[in-house]
């Protein structure tokens, strides 16, 4: 049975099968656990958590308290007694008021360049540092994801680095959690996302700040940086192992023609695998001096067709966890219409769609272009299972804002319709 109590009820050997709370206030960063120890308890007691839901077919039942304070899940509460209300109590706990975007960027800017500037005189880096900004970047990630990329995307050249840390992090923390990862893996691949690039700091600057494309012998010495890093890394000692692995293969390519070991298929790991697709997505929407930024659409789009670059069922988890559709991207909105997505919606999770087919008739519409603010973005579909090997004439027919000739001899039934 599945009993709705407050934290301050729980006893060890309880297992918490959810927690009402935002994953950055869960101090477990994980869904649910079995209570082991009194300490998990404190944990939970100090959070913002005000209830949890435990599973008594898992762990220890509710025998233990009193009948009247027992509440099944989805139950409204009880009036308060007495005492703190849970919402001042989740108040307290949060501390002063949040920071501002720009304040935490400011501030995780300078941790990271601190950590650069130690790896570039040949010091040891402050590790323990790592993980407090790892979780004031998943925070912040949190609050306002859409706002976290958006602050990182204008990079100068003396920053990008910084800041591609950060929003490279950012990307992977919110990706792990997405994937179900536990709460000592997340914090790993966050400082991974964080790490990734610190061999940077042995690149001359000529190099790593130049305005244009690299050429030949200054390729080669940018594409030494993986290598740097992981040897820096190494010394501390104390690296976590998804850093290490991170450090040195995030460009390596599921086909082998990466670097800077040529790894393929499974030889190239999972942690990997996730930090080559947050890695090159944030580069390429980057806005930089000498470079136009890709649209978060044309870049997914972009990175799909590149075969054997990326794990080709991670990257539909990324887009999924993103909420962003691929440019070209086959939809059905709300009202039951099929659309391919265009460009140039300024929140890129609400796209601008070109509707062309209504499903419940079985037939083509004339096109038309929807906000998807007022008809939202239902799910995504594939183009072959609804016009099987017309796909792609309908859908040039439609970006051309044709209506599409009808299938089968003057039918407007769509092949693939079952």
């Amino acid at each position: 049975m599945i009993v709705r109590i407050a934290v301050e009820e729980l006893k060890v050997g309880m297992f918490v099968d959810s927690m009402e709370c935002s994953w950055v206030d869960n101090p477990f960063w994980r869904r649910s656990l079995l209570i082991k120890t009194d300490e998990d308890i404190a944990r939970l007691v100090a959070s913002p958590v005000a209830f949890v839901s435990i599973d008594t077919r898992k762990g220890r039942g509710t025998t233990l308290i009193p009948h009247a304070e027992r509440r099944r899940a989805g139950d409204t509460p009880p009036p308060s007694t007495g005492g703190e209300p849970p919402v001042e109590r989740r108040r307290r706990r949060a501390g002063p008021a949040a920071e501002t975007l720009e304040e935490t960027l400011g501030r995780s800017k300078q941790r990271v360049v601190a950590l650069f500037q130690e790896a570039r005189l040949g010091k040891a880096i402050a590790i323990e540092a790592v993980t407090p900004l790892v979780d004031d970047i998943a925070t912040t990630m949190q609050r306002d994801a859409a706002a976290m990329i958006k602050g990182t995307r204008l990079k100068l050249n003396d920053d990008y680095t910084y800041l591609h840390s950060i929003a490279v992090c950012a990307l992977m923390v919110n990706f792990a959690i997405h994937l179900g990862l536990g709460e000592d893996e997340v914090r790993a691949i966050g400082a991974a996302g964080l790490l990734h690039d610190i061999g940077k700091a042995t690149t001359p600057e000529h190099i790593l700040n130049k305005p244009g494309r690299l050429e030949g012998a200054e390729l080669d010495v940018m594409r030494r940086h993986p290598a740097a890093g992981h040897a820096i890394l190494g010394e501390l000692g104390e690296t976590a192992a998804i850093t290490l692995d991170v450090c040195l293969h995030h460009h390596e390519r599921i086909d082998g023609s990466g670097y800077p070991e040529g790894l393929a298929g499974d030889a190239v790991s999972l942690h990997a695998r996730i930090a080559a697709i947050c890695d090159v997505y944030d580069a390429v929407t980057s806005i930089r001096p000498y470079k136009r930024p890709w649209s978060p659409h044309e870049a997914l789009a972009q990175m799909l067709s590149w075969q054997g670059h990326f794990d080709p069922v991670l990257l539909d988890a990324f887009i999924a966890n993103l909420g962003i559709q691929p440019l070209g991207a086959l939809v059905r909105l709300h009202s039951n219409r099929l659309g391919i997505v265009l460009d140039g919606a300024e929140d890129p999770t609400r796209p601008l769609v070109r509707t062309f087919f209504h499903v419940p008739d079985a037939q083509f519409v004339g096109p038309e272009d929807v906000d998807t603010t007022r008809d939202p973005v239902l799910r995504s579909e594939r183009g072959d299972y609804w016009f099987a090997d017309r796909w792609a004439e309908v859908s040039a027919d439609v970006l051309a804002n044709r209506l599409p000739v009808p299938l089968d001899g003057g039918s407007t039934i769509a092949m693939g319709v079952r």
